[in-house]
């Protein structure tokens, strides 16, 4: 539910509540000629300029989670592949840029190469850290999968 400061209030008011509400709380600020409104991630201002759930919201939310995904994972036949890849370390590394010619060259060296990838996850529900982590699989990189990958290479830079 909307959080609301009423008019009149002074600029001191309006400046703690923007903080209060935006800053901090990163609430949508919306002012109409009686009011203030800090709005929920559901809710817009309707007709009469007062706050209502966006019922649109859902699809919304769920459009942007797979926009997102998509930007931080690319799709194989093996399945997705996270873009940015935390090693046993602590390091971050770029799948793509830092270990797609290792695991290439593994593979023509006849060893396996196991792999991490993501099942596509439900855009529905909220994308926690524990939530991807559920859709991982472990499997083997295989000549086919390089050849995409090698083949995002080429769509990321823009062949």
């Amino acid at each position: 539910m909307s959080y609301k400061l009423e008019k009149p209030f002074t600029d001191e008011q309006r400046a703690d509540f923007i903080v209060q509400y935006n800053h901090n709380l990163g609430l949508e600020i919306q002012e109409t000629e009686n009011a203030i409104f800090a709005l929920e991630k559901n809710e817009i201002m309707g007709s009469g300029n007062l706050p209502v759930i966006n019922p649109d919201y859902e699809t919304q939310a769920a459009s942007a989670r797979e926009t997102l995904f998509k930007q931080e994972f690319f799709n194989t036949s093996l399945g997705w592949i996270r873009r940015k890849v935390n090693m046993k370390d602590g390091s971050t590394r770029d799948f793509l840029a830092d270990l797609l010619l290792s695991i290439k060259a593994g593979l023509e060296l006849g060893q396996q190469v196991g792999i991490i990838t993501y099942k596509t996850p439900d855009f529905t529900q909220e994308q926690t850290s524990e939530y991807i982590i559920s859709l991982q699989e472990h499997k083997n990189a295989t000549p086919e999968f390089i050849q995409e990958c090698l083949m995002q290479t080429v769509k990321d830079f823009g062949g």
